[in-house]
């Protein structure tokens, strides 16, 4: 390929940050009109585990990176990334993990919030995440660009991962009540709007840093329209800090 083809293939590649913001701004309104809808119950009938159907969308933005992925990181990185990403999900919908973390009956306790569990989850899943991904590159006979190949493994992870996040994002609506994955039902006023209003800002920031995304990307050349994929990265990165909001209003 020809300097002026590689110029060619790279500009192609780009987009204008206001179809970026576009996608994004696309995603959070699907993500909003899917938690406004009552999510699937299942579990104790008095204290019922609740799947909000966010997951839908947790599960689609996992699928899309995967499609128009802008990491330089191999097909092996991309499915590492995406089977964590999928496991992320099974934290944050099922009590699996959580029951054999917090038993019922631990700290005169009888039950167990279920970001306790995905929270759990997601850190042994970027323990897990970086372990692999640098054995992974160690394995690696010709160690060229070790450092840009791991770091876009750990990124793209961290993005699959987080996604999971916004399962909880009902949480934060004041919709219904009750416990576990769906609980509105806040210990403190102050201590969900403190949640709510940083969750807010830390997702205006992630989705801002976006534009200098857009603007220095390299992805892979035979990547297809990366630049959806750099316009959800943010979006799968701030479910991380959906569900972390979404703990605090249920611990505190």
């Amino acid at each position: 390929m020809t300097a002026s083809e590689k110029v060619a293939v790279k500009s192609a590649q780009k987009a204008s940050f206001g179809k970026v913001f576009a996608v994004q701004i696309a995603a959070y309104v699907v993500l909003v009109v899917l938690a406004l809808i009552p999510g699937i119950s299942y579990g104790n009938a008095e204290e019922p585990a609740i799947v909000s159907f966010t997951v839908v969308a947790s599960v689609a933005m996992i699928a899309l990176l995967a499609v128009f992925n802008p990491f330089r990181d191999g097909v092996a990185g991309h499915a590492i990334s995406v089977i964590a990403g999928l496991l992320s999900v099974v934290c944050a919908t099922t009590m699996m993990l959580g029951r054999a973390i917090f038993p019922a009956g631990l700290g005169d306790e009888d039950t167990f919030w279920m970001q306790e569990g995905w929270i759990a989850g997601v850190g042994g899943l970027l323990i897990l995440l970086i372990v692999v991904s640098f054995g992974r590159q160690m394995a690696r006979e010709n160690r060229t660009h070790l450092i840009r190949s791991l770091s876009h493994n750990v990124v793209e992870g961290v993005a699959m991962i987080g996604s999971a996040g916004w399962c909880f994002l009902s949480t934060l609506l004041p919709i219904r009540s009750g416990e576990n994955a769906a609980s509105t039902d806040y210990g403190s006023t102050t201590v969900w709007a403190v949640a709510v209003i940083v969750a807010l800002l830390l997702i205006i920031a992630l989705d801002a840093c976006s534009y200098w995304w857009n603007r220095d990307a390299d992805p892979d050349p035979q990547s297809k329209n990366p630049w959806i994929g750099i316009a959800l990265l943010p979006v799968m990165i701030s479910g991380i800090v959906v569900g972390i909001a979404s703990y605090a209003t249920v611990m505190f």
